[in-house]
């Protein structure tokens, strides 16, 4: 089986009146930095990620990055 020459991944953090939903899992660039990683050590760089905000109410957020990761060599 070939590996896939590119991977998306997709880290969330969601806030409901100003207080993290699940505090355990850390701030999303905590997390987006052990996807970089782990990544790394798969034989994956990362090409590029986007941060979006959607508040689907006044005290309510969610943070989502989506990136992309190459194979290295």
């Amino acid at each position: 089986m070939s590996v896939p020459r590119f991977i998306v991944a997709e880290v969330s953090k969601n806030w409901v009146g100003g207080a993290e939903l699940h505090p355990e899992k850390g701030l999303i660039a905590e997390q987006f930095e052990a996807v970089i990683n782990t990544n790394a050590a798969r034989g994956y760089r990362l090409v590029t990620f986007s941060l979006h905000r959607l508040m689907p109410r006044p005290d309510e957020m969610n943070e989502t990055i989506i990136a992309v990761f190459e194979t290295i060599g």
